[in-house]
Formats: C-alpha cells, sequence, structure tokens
C-alpha cells in the first residue's frame, strides 16, 4: 500500500491583492501571521525551526521544512492529543504565484488520514480569504471557533 492509498490532501487557492513579497511576509513574520492563521503562533520560519499554531481551542505543531522566499512555505502539520493527525505528520506548502498586480496563493495540505481532508478543507476554506484581507488591510472576522 502506498502512501496515496492512505492519505488524501486539500487543495485551496486565493487570489489576493499584493505581490508575492508582500504576501510572503503574511506567512513568516509572527505579528502578521497571527492576524490571519490564529489566536497565537510561535515560529522559527527556517528549515527545521518550529512551527507552532493555536487555533480555537487546538493547537497544530510541527517543523519548517523549506522557507523560499518570495515563492513558497513549506512546514509540517499536526494537532496536538490527536491520534488521527498527530504534530508533525501532515505537510502544508504554500506557493505564490504573481498574477498581473495580484498573487496566486495555493495551499497545499497533504498527507491527511483517508477521510481527514473534510475538516481541514472546511478549516482552510475559512482561513486562507482571511489571509487576502489582512493583506488588504481588512478586518478578517473572528477566528476559526473550532478545527479538528
Amino acid at each position: 500500500m502506498t502512501d496515496q492509498d492512505t492519505t488524501d490532501s486539500v487543495v485551496i487557492t486565493e487570489r489576493v491583492a499584493a505581490s508575492p513579497e508582500a504576501v510572503f511576509d503574511f506567512l513568516v513574520d509572527p505579528d502578521k501571521l497571527v492576524r490571519w492563521l490564529g489566536s497565537s503562533v510561535d515560529i522559527e520560519p527556517e528549515p527545521g525551526g518550529k512551527f507552532l499554531v493555536s487555533i480555537g481551542d487546538n493547537v497544530a505543531t510541527g517543523s519548517y521544512v523549506r522557507v523560499d522566499p518570495p515563492k513558497q512555505v513549506v512546514f509540517t502539520w499536526g494537532w496536538e492529543d490527536s491520534a488521527d493527525v498527530p504534530p508533525g505528520s501532515s505537510t502544508v506548502t504554500i506557493s505564490l504565484t504573481p498574477d498581473d498586480d495580484h498573487t496566486i496563493v495555493e495551499l497545499r495540505h497533504a498527507g491527511l488520514p483517508r477521510g481527514g481532508d473534510d475538516e481541514h478543507h472546511k478549516g482552510w476554506t475559512f482561513i486562507l480569504p482571511r489571509l487576502a484581507a489582512v493583506v488588504d488591510g481588512r478586518d478578517p472576522g473572528p477566528e476559526l471557533p473550532h478545527a479538528d
């Protein structure tokens, strides 16, 4: 059995009204990241550096795999106290592609257990537009109340 037989992926895209350089800052600067992703973050955005974010009542942890300004950030992801998606067990890749005076943000969350993509799809579909809002200087609204 291969990983493809036992895992699912989530892919979400969002068009953001800013350059890839401007958007990239919101992926690696803790003061900017916390404005759209969760209620608190503790990050070291370099390969091997820690990635920790509180979202609702849950804490996601992992480590950075790749930081390639202004094109891509890759980090591992998993929920504390989760047997289904434990810390560092899946991988999130955020890629930035210029599109005129905008940026296409593609978020790919891979390595989720079969069926685990539903809740993560709901979560990322809620969260990624928050990135577009804060980059544009708008209020992103309330934090995701509950994530699994």
